[in-house]
């Protein structure tokens, strides 16, 4: 008769997860950067054109207004054949610094003669490169328009907006912030220090600058990116109530019901979570993060059904292994066999695409349905397969070892238990069943020094107390003997 047999049944409800639970996060799209390079560029206070330019000036303008920025460089050549030359040397980033003497202060007292140009004329230049995406003229002439107006507040603005879009963040920082000492207060500047904050994660700041540029227009690209940063920073009421707002004129925009599912995640409103994220689903919505996260959600609901099909498109789509693992571990402590059969044979399919390491953890899964249904022989062979793939697989080791004890092949058993003690999720769980080696051999002392060594690791495993009183006993017994 098997002495306390019941402690290799224990171990097997005790047995840890082989990975941590995932978290619960959407796929949400951050705000695109929506952003005018001036707002809007104009002749300001700070600067002057020079009296040769004031010209032509204004016609220069309206075409800047009119967005002809390529007819509007033309037609400064057409005035000056000397802006050919200088376009020339700025697209080439001005290497031998021969434009940069030639920036004055304009104005009716400005210098004259030679070939001169005012700050203001190149701050203009500069933004009608800005505006063709040509980023190193357009730094060029910024930046030599801030030599003889080191305070040009419109200029700061550009450059701020320039080295967001090229990713410079610091640079960028630098010259907004400058923009907003020099007292510019426009809903462009403010949506620029939105965005500098967002891509660098500081988001209570990019919450409030966004809110600051809402705040003296509406523009839907801002609204998104305030929508963000009110996610990322947990602020989950004012979020939800955005992203209503903004679902009454766009009903069928997904990424907006992507929002309004991640609020309500937040917010611990499950089932409005799992309703608004099926409708983006069902807008077009396929990514894969957000796939995985439907099917928990639908895995808390108990529509297991739904939840497996998602997993199983999800992982034909690319999911990450581990998460359909955690799915597969999942349906197993359910007793859902019928779902586990599909989805295992959904992973099958995409076996190929595995490493070993997770064919190995798939066996595994196939050895649990094949105990389920009497096919001990499969679940043995599934068991060794595991281990022949993956040595570190402890779960697998652990399984296996359990099967041999109870064939009470001892030696194989604790060769394989031993294994699977070496990782310290498993450490515990291989050690009862290590115990209940011993207890079978009727080695009690052995048996108690492993129980003691899971209590001492674990001082709340308060089921263990009877175990060990009856082996202290046995052990008593045995001494006496």
């Amino acid at each position: 008769m098997r002495a306390a047999g019941w402690l290799c049944c224990a171990a097997l409800w005790l047995a840890p997860q082989a990975h941590a639970q995932l978290e619960l996060r959407l796929e949400l799209p951050r705000a695109e950067l929506l952003l005018a390079p001036v707002s809007p560029p104009q002749l300001q206070k700070e600067g002057q054109a020079l009296p040769g330019e004031s010209l032509y000036v204004l016609d220069y303008l309206d075409l800047i207004g009119r967005q002809e920025f390529e007819a509007a460089l033309e037609f400064l050549v057409e005035r000056d054949s000397d802006y050919e030359t200088l376009f020339t040397l700025l697209e080439a980033g001005d290497p031998l610094r021969i434009v940069q003497p030639r920036v004055v202060l304009g104005g009716l007292m400005s210098p004259t003669g030679g070939d001169l140009i005012s700050a203001t004329m190149l701050y203009l230049v500069g933004h009608a490169y800005f505006s063709l995406e040509q980023y190193l003229p357009a730094e060029t002439a910024f930046r030599y328009a801030l030599g003889p107006l080191p305070d040009y507040l419109r200029v700061h603005e550009s450059l701020g907006l320039l080295y967001l879009a090229t990713e410079r963040y610091e640079e960028a920082r630098e010259h907004l912030g400058r923009a907003a000492e020099l007292g510019l207060h426009s809903p462009n500047l403010y949506a620029g220090l939105g965005y500098l904050n967002q891509q660098t994660q500081n988001y209570f700041s990019a919450a409030s600058a966004f809110s600051s540029a809402l705040v003296m227009e509406t523009n839907e690209s801002w609204q998104r990116g305030l929508l963000y940063a009110l996610v990322q920073t947990r602020q989950y009421a004012a979020a939800t109530s955005l992203v209503e707002q903004m679902l009454q004129s766009a009903p069928d925009d997904e990424v907006l019901w992507l929002y309004r599912s991640q609020t309500a995640m937040g917010s611990g409103q499950t089932g409005i979570a799992l309703t608004s994220l099926e409708t983006a689903i069902r807008l077009g919505d396929d990514s894969v993060a957000n796939l995985q996260v439907a099917a928990t959600l639908h895995m808390q609901q108990g529509s297991t059904a739904r939840a497996v099909e998602l997993l199983r498109d999800a992982f034909a789509d690319g999911m990450d292994y581990q998460f359909l693992d955690q799915a597969l571990t999942w349906l197993v402590q359910q007793d859902e066999w019928d779902y586990l059969r599909e989805l295992l044979a959904a992973a099958d399919r995409g076996r190929s695409s595995l490493t070993e390491a997770q064919q190995s953890r798939l066996l595994a899964r196939e050895a649990d349905l094949a105990v389920h249904d009497g096919d001990r022989q499969g679940a043995m062979a599934a068991l060794l397969e595991a281990a022949e793939l993956d040595p570190t697989n402890a779960e697998g080791l652990l399984m296996l070892g359990r099967m041999y004890l109870d064939d009470r092949d001892f030696n194989r058993a604790e060769l394989l238990l031993q294994r699977a003690a070496a990782f310290d999720l498993y450490r515990d769980s291989a050690s009862i069943s290590l115990a209940q080696v011993a207890i079978d051999q009727e080695n009690f002392t052995r048996a108690l020094e492993l129980l003691r060594g899971v209590v001492s690791r674990n001082p709340g495993r308060t089921d263990l107390a009877r175990n060990i009183d009856s082996l202290e006993n046995l052990v008593l017994l045995q001494s006496e003997n």
